[in-house]
């Protein structure tokens, strides 16, 4: 076995409730509408709340700090070294949305600065993402990488449950290739035709996880992001 699954916490409410105490800076700069990346006004609310934030010194996407500020938990380690065949990343994220004193102290400051508005109306979520891949002399191969994210807490559990079944179950070494081997078959394709390829592959039509909408950024394939405002 390679990967060994981390013990994690999969947070059930999602809502942040106390407060901030003598908080100035209510101008919002940056909101990310669709990932977990945290502002300053946000990751204030996280540490009242007693949320953990996982911070890396590396640049954000379209965030001016030097830092990656998000609620991650490494799901997966690499427990065998292997010559060719690499974990990226593998995280469970949590986002969260406000309620109780916490949002009553949103609506009255949106008064003033309207762009808080964006907290008051976030919708929370939960997200995974897992990623390896395939290294040699002649070439680097993204094996598999899955990306999902759920509202529903019980769905997310049953999802995470699942994965983490066909993560440990599957001979990565003799599926890996395999599928090196069809590099013919895949190798021309565009990314959306590349990933529905890639999840036909890796079997994950049959595993029982819900990833197929019709929604235009969930089509049948290994990425599904949901936006936490309208």
């Amino acid at each position: 076995m390679l990967f060994k699954a981390n013990d994690i916490k999969i947070i059930k409410d999602l809502r942040l409730e106390k407060p901030l105490q003598e908080w100035n800076d209510w101008n919002l700069d940056f909101f990310d509408r669709e990932g977990y990346q945290l502002n300053k006004i946000e990751k204030a609310y996280h540490e009242v709340n007693d949320v953990f934030i996982h911070t890396e010194d590396r640049m954000a996407r379209r965030v001016s700090e030097n830092s990656l500020d998000v609620v991650l938990q490494h799901w997966f380690t690499q427990i065998e070294e292997h010559p060719n065949i690499f974990i990226d990343h593998a995280h469970i994220l949590h986002r969260f949305g406000f309620a109780g004193d916490a949002l009553d102290q949103l609506i009255n400051e949106s008064n003033i600065y309207p762009k808080l508005n964006k907290l008051v109306f976030t919708k929370p979520k939960y997200g995974l993402d897992f990623a390896i891949d395939w290294i040699d002399e002649r070439q680097v191969v993204e094996l598999f990488h899955i990306e999902l994210d759920v509202r529903d807490y019980y769905k997310f559990k049953d999802i995470v449950e699942k994965l983490q079944m066909f993560i440990h179950s599957t001979d990565w070494e003799h599926a890996a290739k395999k599928f090196i081997d069809k590099k013919s078959e895949w190798a021309g394709l565009d990314e959306y035709e590349q990933a529905i390829y890639k999840a036909k592959f890796w079997g994950l039509d049959s595993i029982g996880i819900d990833y197929q909408t019709e929604h235009y950024l969930n089509k049948p394939y290994l990425f599904s992001y949901l936006k936490v405002i309208d």
